[in-house]
């Protein structure tokens, strides 16, 4: 049932999500903002270096498609902001060391 989904368990599964480009986890990324639950209606904010990247959508749908394999009745939206200035720059840096190429 919906609400019996954890935020806690939410969150430690976006914390395992690997990005697709980059040899590290959304987390370790600075790409997670604010991740709340309200029922089994789970939002979450994803952070990107840029605006308008071209493969939010498909990051999104990672995201989701996680959640909903363990919690199939769970609603997921998202919310997309630009990192701040200091965060880009660790993105930028761990992206450089990790990446692993197009997807």
């Amino acid at each position: 049932m919906a609400q019996d989904v954890s935020l806690e368990r939410i969150i430690e599964i976006i914390k395992e999500i690997e990005h697709p480009e980059i040899a590290a986890t959304f987390y370790e990324l600075g790409m997670v903002g604010e991740v709340l639950n309200d029922e089994g209606r789970i939002s979450v904010e994803i952070r990107v270096p840029f605006p308008n990247i071209p493969i939010k959508d498909y990051l999104a749908g990672m995201v989701e498609t996680d959640i909903k394999k363990e919690f199939p009745d769970a609603t997921v939206s998202f919310t997309f902001s630009v990192m701040s200035d200091d965060v880009r720059d660790q993105f930028l840096a761990l992206a450089r060391q990790g990446w692993k190429g197009e997807i």
